[in-house]
C-alpha cells in the first residue's frame, strides 16, 4: 500500500487548482496516505490552499537567473539529495513536461504521469515508469482526476471537491468582505475581455451600489484596473499583496466575474458565485469547476482558436467578445447570486 508519494504539479496557478481535486480524491481512498507536493516558490500559496498536503517550494525560476552561480548549483544538490532521502513510494507528475518530469525522476523514486499521447511533452516518456492515458476525459481536472485514480488503483467516483477549508485561510479585512471581485488579468493578449466591458459592470454594480474590488499582479495590470475604475467611477483598486491574502479575500466575496485566469478558477472552486469569459480558449477543456460557476464561451466563428495573440483584433479587440457584453454577463453573475 502507498505510504507516502510525491506530487509534481509545479504551475502555473490555474493548472495547481486542477490539481487539488485529485489530492483530495486520493486521500479519501488511501487510508494513511501522505502527500507532499512540489512547485515552483511563486505558487506555494495556492497548493498551500489544499489541507492535506505538505507543500515543498522549487527554486526552479530563481536558479534560472544565476544558473551557473556556485550558490545556486550548491543549493539545487542539497534540494535533491534532500528530496531523495525521503523515499517516495512513488511520483506522479500532474505536469507532464519536461521540466516536472526530470524533477521527479531526480527524486530517485518511480515516477508515473500522461502517456506520450497524452502529456504535453511527449518526450517525458522517458523519465516515466508508467505512462497512463487521460484521453478517455476532456477537462483539466478531470485529466489529473483520472491520472491519479490509475497511477493508485482506485475507482473514481462522485463530483470533484477542491478540498479547501475557507476557515484555515487568511482573514480579511471587514470593509473587503461582501464584495465583488472581478478578475481582469491574465497573460494571454487574446484572452483579454475588453476594457469598455469592465467598465460597464462597474457602471452596473455602481447603480446597485455593489462594492467591487480589483486585484492585480503587475505594472499593466495596475494601469489597467486604474483607467477601469477611473473612467466607471466606480471599484476599488486592491494593494499589492500575496496570493493568500489574496485567497482570503476571494473567500469572502459575494461573487465574482473572470477571464481565463487562475484567480477566477480560485474562485469557482471556494464556491463563490463565479462567472467566467472565455474567448480564445475552451470552456470543454479549461473551464472552471464548483458548485455555483457559469462558463461563458464567446460564440463566434473562430472560438476558441486557443491562439495566445488574436489574429483578427479589431481596434484592438479580439472579435469574439463582442457576443459577450457586460450587461450579459452581469444578469449571469445575478441569475447565480439569487440561486443562493
Amino acid at each position: 500500500m502507498m505510504k507516502k508519494i510525491l506530487l509534481v504539479k509545479m504551475s502555473s496557478l490555474g493548472d495547481l487548482l486542477h490539481t487539488m481535486p485529485a489530492v483530495t480524491d486520493a486521500l479519501a481512498n488511501i487510508e494513511g496516505l501522505k502527500i507532499d507536493w512540489l512547485c515552483e516558490e511563486p505558487f506555494v500559496d495556492i497548493a498551500r490552499l489544499h489541507p492535506g498536503v505538505n507543500v515543498i517550494p522549487h527554486g526552479r525560476l530563481r536558479w534560472k537567473k544565476r544558473r551557473f552561480a556556485l550558490e545556486t548549483l550548491t543549493e539545487q544538490y542539497h534540494f535533491y539529495k534532500a528530496l531523495r532521502q525521503t523515499k517516495y513510494d512513488l511520483v506522479i507528475d500532474a505536469q507532464g513536461r519536461i521540466k516536472s518530469a526530470r524533477v521527479g525522476w531526480l527524486s530517485g523514486a518511480p515516477v508515473c504521469g500522461p502517456d506520450k499521447y497524452s502529456a504535453t511533452d511527449p518526450e517525458t516518456r522517458v523519465f516515466y515508469k508508467q505512462g497512463i492515458s487521460t484521453l478517455s476525459v476532456t477537462n483539466a481536472v478531470d485529466k489529473v482526476r483520472l491520472l491519479f485514480s490509475r497511477a493508485l488503483d482506485y475507482e473514481l467516483a462522485g463530483d470533484a471537491c477542491f478540498g479547501i477549508e475557507a476557515g484555515k485561510l487568511a482573514s480579511c479585512p471587514e470593509n473587503w468582505q461582501g464584495k465583488y471581485v472581478f478578475f481582469h488579468g491574465t497573460t494571454w493578449q487574446s484572452k483579454h475581455w475588453p476594457e469598455r466591458e469592465w467598465i460597464r459592470l462597474l457602471e452596473l454594480a455602481k447603480k446597485r451600489e455593489k462594492g467591487v474590488l480589483l486585484p492585480w499582479a503587475n505594472e499593466e495590470e495596475r494601469l489597467r484596473a486604474e483607467r477601469i475604475v477611473s473612467q466607471a467611477g466606480w471599484g476599488e483598486i486592491l494593494p499589492k499583496m500575496s496570493l493568500w491574502d489574496l485567497c482570503g479575500i476571494i473567500a469572502r466575496s459575494n461573487g465574482a466575474v473572470g477571464v481565463d485566469t487562475g484567480l477566477m478558477h480560485v474562485a469557482a472552486a471556494m464556491g463563490i458565485p463565479t462567472v467566467s469569459v472565455f474567448g480564445s480558449t475552451s470552456v470543454a477543456l479549461t473551464g472552471a469547476q464548483g458548485n455555483n460557476v457559469t462558463n461563458l464561451q464567446a460564440q463566434y466563428e473562430c472560438s476558441p482558436c486557443k491562439e495566445k495573440c488574436c489574429p483578427r483584433l479589431e481596434e484592438g479587440e479580439p472579435p469574439c467578445y463582442s457576443s459577450l457584453p457586460g450587461d450579459f454577463v452581469w444578469q449571469q453573475l445575478q441569475n447565480l447570486i439569487s440561486k443562493q
